[in-house]
């Protein structure tokens, strides 16, 4: 198949008496570090969920002394980093403010001489659709519209920037959410009016940014290596107007997610910064616990998830829990994330000063050698066609040798999987040349339920080349139905294939299913045979321990995966805002951070695995040895299927840990990109 060339060639010398060699494993994409430097003696911390992550960032903007820098795809003011219940009010009716809001934090922090920009993803249509900047481009209520044009004056004390929770009832919950919408409306009238002449206040200096044109979009998909990422521009749907190739060169979006503190000031002595797939809008807000119902997290006024839907409209509940990560960074590796912020502000219209100088800055604090070796990776389609993001994780996998795990928000990169095939297939002949033993080589892939109807056909053959087929049973029932009729109709005699009437209707979703090459799987030990690969895809769900559903099964609800995280065989991860789908390889920009620091790697995974499958027998791994990883397999196995029991029958008895099996019912015959 054709793909990147990643692999740097090194030339390693073999001592002739004892017939070894030393080399070292290159996990990351070192044919791009001109561009994109590695770099050592970095320190890295990493924070599942938005509780934590978002506590940590609330610190540091508060000790922030220069510059505060934020790239987002979408900004809500009204969020608050740190929530705290309040002991006086009934757990179901707690309302905004929880703690001081990220408006608040941004104004409080220019006050004090702060340079504060904002650099946001907006597109007019996409950003509706999205409602991104909550109070900018919609209300997080349905049928809540902005009038720009006038300006409602409300009580602003009542929203100063460490207002209490108040004591709320069910209406004035409602009330409070008014509240919520009208400061975000204000917030963002203040910072995005021009500056008055003889203004010199501080300001917050917001910019917004487009996606790239759709010439950048058609070259970076095109580009030469990577025609595997050429959308389709049939099974769409709405008549065919919105098909996969449509959808991707007319709405590419900015993904990226990046923070950086004070990187210049006193030479960088004080510089820090994160690298996340968490958006700083409120519905990105969870903890560790995923608990089904709280009033940390906000409630689904819009009544979009099946838990609010099966309520009657007089009982609120908060939105789904939601799993993320956010890696905090200090080190030389931030000159990656100043070098793309500063290249995008200036693209928006930004002007540059002292402090955004590309040299590194001198005292940029260095930790134990190595420390953590860093390489930020992007994908860019304004600058060249950058695709390092995808660099990265065709080079990571060509060298997994006991797992590769995966936690992913779009789960349908099928040209990866046959990167990843092809490169088993290659180390199996090699052992079996060198007369060694197979090696086996275990994939974990955690996903949501695709949140649209037109992602089930790219994720159906994503899970059809990994063996899992039917984890996707209707879809897979209705490409097989096409399937025979096409062989029926090619087995007819000449005459009979050329009368149209006797032609199956083509489907182009078919026709990018049946390319897919479905491997051969032993149904003894679950092995894809010949490539010594086993695969368990799962999803996460999360149980009701509070009053219950009006049915037993209601008292169930996903964690919707929002994550971006590939860990490898605890030497190697990478995470950020690219999702595992062609828009983020090579259409929307984006941000990750690959580090091969195997402490980090193996602590990581260690916690990760704990939480999923709850601390089940040896599901967490262990020590990360070949066994250990065995088992740990096996482990998550049992605890998916002892869940999914669970699930299925309503019971009450409590689930162990989240993790049950990925199943989808849904057969879908378009595709969106």
């Amino acid at each position: 198949m054709t793909g990147p060339i990643t692999q740097n060639p090194n030339i390693v010398h073999i001592d002739e008496r004892r017939r070894t060699a030393d080399l070292t494993v290159q996990w990351r994409p070192e044919l791009n570090s001109q561009t994109h430097p590695v770099s050592a003696n970095n320190a890295v911390d990493v924070f599942i969920c938005g509780q934590k992550a978002f506590a940590e960032i609330a610190k540091d903007i508060e000790a922030a002394e220069d510059s505060i820098d934020l790239v987002c795809w979408g900004f809500d003011p009204g969020m608050e980093l740190v929530r705290e219940t309040n002991d006086k009010v009934k757990k179901d009716e707690q309302g905004w403010p929880r703690g001081q809001h990220f408006g608040s934090l941004l104004d409080a922090a220019a006050g004090r001489g702060v340079a504060v920009r904002l650099l946001i993803w907006y597109d007019r249509l996409g950003s509706a659709k999205q409602n991104n900047m909550p109070g900018y481009t919609g209300d997080q209520r349905t049928g809540y519209w902005i009038d720009k044009t006038t300006t409602r004056r409300e009580d602003m004390a009542a929203l100063g920037l460490n207002s209490p929770p108040p004591v709320l009832g069910r209406q004035d919950m409602r009330s409070c959410e008014q509240q919520r919408h009208d400061y975000c409306v204000e917030w963002w009238r203040r910072v995005m009016a021009p500056a008055e002449k003889g203004d010199i206040r501080t300001r917050i200096e917001v910019r917004l940014r487009g996606g790239s044109s759709s010439d950048e979009v058609r070259e970076s998909l095109g580009c030469k290596g990577n025609e595997e990422d050429l959308p389709s521009s049939a099974a769409g749907s709405a008549g065919g107007l919105a098909t996969e190739k449509m959808l991707l060169e007319r709405f590419p979006t900015h993904h990226q997610k990046t923070i950086l503190i004070d990187y210049a000031w006193k030479e960088g002595a004080k510089a820090v910064g994160y690298v996340m797939g968490l958006n700083s809008v409120t519905d990105y807000w969870d903890s560790e616990d995923h608990e089904f119902d709280t009033p940390l997290r906000e409630v689904d006024w819009a009544r979009k998830t099946a838990t609010a839907a099966a309520l009657p409209k007089s009982r609120d509940v908060s939105r789904d829990p939601l799993q993320d990560y956010a890696s905090r960074i200090q080190g030389p590796a931030l000159q990656g994330v100043q070098r793309n912020f500063v290249k995008a502000w200036v693209r928006a219209g930004g002007s540059v000063g002292s402090r955004d100088q590309d040299a590194l800055p001198p005292k940029l604090k260095a930790f134990a050698s190595p420390g953590s070796i860093i390489q930020i990776v992007r994908t860019q389609p304004q600058e060249g066609s950058d695709k390092s993001i995808k660099n990265a994780y065709w080079q990571a996998a060509s060298f997994a040798r006991q797992y590769i795990y995966i936690e992913n928000q779009y789960f349908y990169y099928e040209s990866w999987v046959r990167h990843l095939k092809e490169t088993r297939a290659r180390f199996m002949k090699g052992l079996q040349k060198a007369s060694r033993p197979p090696q086996m080589l275990h994939l974990i892939a955690v996903i949501p339920s695709p949140e649209d109807d037109g992602m089930i056909p790219r994720t159906y053959d994503m899970v059809k080349s990994l063996g899992e087929a039917d984890s996707m049973p209707n879809q897979d029932k209705g490409m097989k139905a096409i399937g025979r009729k096409w062989e029926r109709w090619s087995q007819l005699p000449e005459d009979k294939r050329l009368d149209p009437d006797n032609a199956p209707v083509w489907n182009a979703v078919y026709a990018t299913a049946r390319q897919v090459a479905a491997p051969v799987k032993n149904h003894m030990t679950g092995e894809l045979e010949g490539l010594g690969l086993k695969v368990l895809i799962a999803r996460l769900v999360t149980q009701n321990k509070g009053k219950p559903m009006p049915r037993p099964e209601q008292d169930f609800r996903q964690i919707y995966i929002h994550s971006k995280l590939m860990l490898i065989d605890d030497a190697c991860f990478t995470l950020g805002s690219a999702n595992m789908n062609v828009r983020s390889m090579a259409v929307d920009s984006e941000l990750n951070m690959i580090t091969d620091d195997h402490l980090k790697a193996k602590d990581l995974r260690k916690r990760v695995w704990g939480m999923h499958a709850g601390g089940y027998n040896k599901s967490a791994g262990g020590e990360g040895g070949p066994v250990a990883i065995k088992s740990a397999f096996a482990d998550w196995q049992k605890v998916m299927e002892l869940n999914k029991k669970i699930v299925d029958q309503g019971r009450s008895e409590s689930m162990t840990g989240f993790v049950i099996p990925f199943e989808d019912e849904r057969e879908i015959y378009f595709r969106h990109g």
